[in-house]
This record gives structure tokens, sequence and C-alpha cells, in this order.
């Protein structure tokens, strides 16, 4: 995948960083299995396609029915069903890292934003974070 520096502004990334020099991102998400903390639960999100900003992915705890990639940004927005349990909307940020970082890294949040069931979920924000080995 080819490296995109980005510009180092001051107050960017800290002087102090674990890696030094230039950062770098991607224009697509990477694709594989990422291991996942979400909640207290530890999930697999498997990013297999994206294409036109449309992302094929799976998790390892409900279905996802959508899913899409913005370039300008990096994030990567999906909806998460869980049967007869819940519908949550996820956003994550893919993080600009030093080319010598041997993980990817993202982090965002996920929203509980229907019930699927006659316990009436609450509608309730959380973070998770994610990583992918290189």
């Amino acid at each position: 995948m080819p490296y995109i520096d980005l510009p180092q502004e001051p107050g960017a990334f800290p002087e102090t960083s674990v890696f030094p020099g230039p950062y770098a991102s991607t224009k697509s998400p990477p694709l594989g299995s990422w291991k996942v903390m979400a909640n207290g639960r530890v999930y697999t999100l498997t990013i297999a396609e994206e294409r036109d900003g449309v992302v094929t992915a799976d998790l390892s705890s409900g279905d996802i029915p959508l899913a899409s990639w913005d370039a300008a940004t990096g994030c990567l927005t999906f909806t998460r069903v869980v049967p007869d349990t819940v519908e949550q909307e996820w956003a994550g940020y893919l993080m600009a890292a030093s080319p010598e970082d041997p993980k990817w890294r993202m982090a965002g949040t996920l929203r509980n934003v229907r019930s699927l069931n006659q316990y009436n979920v609450p509608l309730t924000t959380a973070g998770w974070y994610a990583t992918l080995n290189r």
C-alpha cells in the first residue's frame, strides 16, 4: 500500500512521539482481519474489499449490512445488527502512523440506535479501538 506523507504542522503530533519522522496514511482501508476492542468486548472485523467508498466487511458478532469508507478523512462507518438485540452505528478513523509501525490502528465510537427486542437496549455510545498487523 502506498504511503501518503502528512504535513508536520505544529501541534498535529507531539514532538516526543513513539515513532519520529514522517507520518503516513492510506487512501483505502487496509484489508484483513482487524482485532477490535469495543465496549469491553473483543471482536474480529474483517474488511474484505473497498470499491468507490463501498466496503465489504464482516464482524465476528452481528451482521454488517452497510459499510462505507471516506478516503478524504480516513473514516470507516458501518451499521452492525445483532439479530433480535440491537442496531448500532460505528465510525472509526484510521490513524496515521510511522511507516515503521508494525500495525495499522483505528479508533472511534459506536452507538446503539435501535433496540430490536422487548428489553429495550439502552441507546448509549461507547468507544472502540482496532489493530491490524501490516
